[in-house]
């Protein structure tokens, strides 16, 4: 059986791996759907397609998951929801069973393919725009992602990245 994980990842946190695991216990195989692929360097999307993919890659080897039963898969959005499975069809290999915690994606995708309700592990606490409102202001973020996740965001200067996007975006346009 292979089960689907569909987000944007914008980080990849400790939670999102968690559940990615806790698929991989239930499944053959997981195929993880980086979502909104087109949108980056903004504040709520501010990490590439290919960051994501690379980050998401480096935490579930450091976790030492087998990397040979995961696919991840950049997904452009289609603006027509009633259209979103067929997309997501055409983009992704077969699979079986979606996993979301996420009511809108449930209610476009009940009708289409069967979906497990998830429950996100420690909601509250693993949440990528508190995360990134974490890294803005400066506080520990780097406790709420994978190891990996951290360094890579490092690596890229992410933090400095998505404060310069905060600043501007918070600024009016002068052209």
């Amino acid at each position: 059986m292979r089960g689907l994980l569909i987000g944007r990842f914008q980080p990849f946190h400790n939670g999102h791996l968690m559940l990615a695991k806790s698929i991989l216990d239930e499944c053959d195989e997981l195929i993880v759907a980086v979502a909104s692929a087109q949108f980056n360097y903004l504040v709520k999307d501010p990490f590439t397609a290919g960051e994501r993919i690379e980050m998401i890659h480096e935490a579930l080897k450091e976790a030492l998951v087998d990397i040979s039963r995961c696919y991840i898969i950049p997904i452009i959005n289609d603006e027509n929801n009633t259209r979103w499975f067929l997309h997501l069809s055409s983009y992704l290999p077969k699979f079986d069973i979606v996993y979301s915690g996420n009511e809108y994606v449930k209610m476009l995708l009940k009708d289409h393919t069967k979906v497990k309700d998830v429950k996100p592990f420690s909601r509250d606490k693993f949440n990528a725009s508190k995360i990134r409102e974490m890294m803005i202001n400066d506080q520990n973020w780097k406790v709420l992602v994978p190891n990996a996740v951290a360094n890579f965001i490092e690596r890229i200067d992410g933090v400095n990245r998505l404060k310069i996007i905060a600043r501007s975006e918070s600024m009016p346009q002068e052209w």
